[in-house]
């Protein structure tokens, strides 16, 4: 018997080793053949289940990688990585009930998983919640992981118009990422709000250039070239803005 469980590990290992290889490189339907070897030996093994739904999730197959979850769930309701991480991705499709219900059962489990908090706390954003968000992201700075949480939790701040509180923490998510587009965002926010125009069209346009799909950023650069009186970078600005609200 130890002998089967130690040559059971060891194959584990091997295939989940060769999984993680094969989707660094990019090789979708090799990843999934070496979860599918392990079910063919072993077809209820939850964790080669619960990879085969994260290969789908890496390579945006999203309703694949759901049902991967789901037949986790089936088996065991209280399997915390696939309660996780179908709430995260009911939360990015904006399902966010859903996703709250689920991540609010994965906190119950396990109320040290930041990343559920974390996650919790961008639902709440999203909803408009902002005292329910900052208790979120609190939460996820008592457990250690503060950096996490700057750029959600200068997000909430501003909405609630505590300027300078969100200034400081969007400042902070660019000490750990110079590049991080929505701090980015959030500091071009509030400098138009100061009606510094200039300082404004810095950030958001650094912003845009990092992700150029934030429809917030792309609203204020339009009326940031409007007020400088840039009517040719206006009109591709407010191009780019009707192309993503169409989409």
């Amino acid at each position: 018997m130890v002998e089967e469980n130690r040559k059971k590990r060891a194959f584990l290992l091997d295939m989940i080793t060769d999984a993680q290889s094969f989707i660094y490189q990019g090789k979708k339907i090799e990843a999934l053949q070496c979860f599918d070897k392990i079910l063919e030996k072993f077809p209820e093994e939850i964790p080669a289940i619960y990879g085969k739904g994260m290969v789908y999730f890496e390579f945006g197959e999203i309703e694949q990688a759901i049902g991967q979850f789901d037949i986790v769930l089936e088996m065991d309701p209280n399997e915390i990585d696939s309660l996780y991480a179908k709430g995260a991705i009911l939360s990015n499709l904006g399902k966010n009930q859903e996703a709250l219900t689920l991540l609010e059962k994965t906190i119950e489990l396990d109320p040290k998983l930041h990343i559920a908090w974390l996650a919790k706390g961008y639902i709440f954003l999203n909803e408009e919640k902002y005292d329910e968000a900052i208790i979120s992201f609190s939460k996820v700075e008592e457990l250690g992981q503060k950096e996490s949480v700057y750029t959600g939790k200068g997000h909430a701040l501003r909405k609630m118009d505590k300027f300078e509180e969100a200034e400081t923490n969007y400042k902070l998510a660019l000490g750990i990422d110079p590049y991080d587009a929505e701090a980015l965002f959030g500091l071009g926010a509030i400098e138009y709000r100061n009606n510094k125009l200039k300082q404004a069209l810095d950030y958001l346009y650094r912003s845009v250039v990092q992700d150029e799909e934030i429809v917030e950023a792309w609203e204020i650069l339009v009326e940031v070239y409007r007020l400088l009186k840039k009517p040719e970078k206006e009109k591709i600005a407010r191009d780019k803005l009707k192309a993503l609200k169409e989409k």
